[in-house]
């Protein structure tokens, strides 16, 4: 990652300052941090009302952390206590601010995670870099970890 990428980011989601990161992948509008949680690269899953994303028939366009939560159980995760690596376990971090979901991060087989960044690139990092107070000045806002999930790998 070249010094340019990196200040980029870091502008963005400023808690990735003083934490290692890396760019996993380059830009891409074609998914989403909803998508690449799920492991699709070829589509947007997209809660918003009168999104032109992906969203399943059944659930509410929304952007409630209820509403992706229900997904992500129709997906096979049940809830979780913590963020601990678990062998032969998924894990995903869903963000919010309030009661909005705002991102989802994924948890490698090594215990880092991985996170696609809206249209931009894809980073494997620490989960806390991503949250961002309520006071910070970040260009994408994250907010707190609201939820833990889990499936089987």
């Amino acid at each position: 990652m070249n010094d340019r990428d990196r200040a980029r980011l870091c502008l963005r989601l400023p808690g990735l300052e003083t934490t290692s990161f890396r760019i996993s992948s380059p830009r891409d509008e074609t998914y989403n941090c909803i998508a690449w949680a799920l492991g699709e690269t070829d589509r947007s899953w997209d809660p918003e009302p009168d999104s032109e994303g992906y969203w399943p028939s059944g659930l509410p366009h929304d952007i409630s952390i209820e509403t992706v939560q229900r997904l992500f159980t129709a997906k096979g995760f049940v809830a979780s206590s913590n963020s601990d690596l678990e062998p032969n376990v998924e894990k995903l971090a869903l963000f919010a601010i309030e009661a909005e979901f705002t991102h989802v991060a994924r948890q490698l087989p090594d215990g880092a995670w991985t996170s696609k960044l809206g249209e931009d690139c894809d980073i494997e990092h620490e989960l806390q870099a991503l949250m961002t107070p309520p006071s910070s000045f970040a260009l994408w806002r994250y907010g707190r970890i609201t939820t833990y999930m889990r499936r089987r790998r």
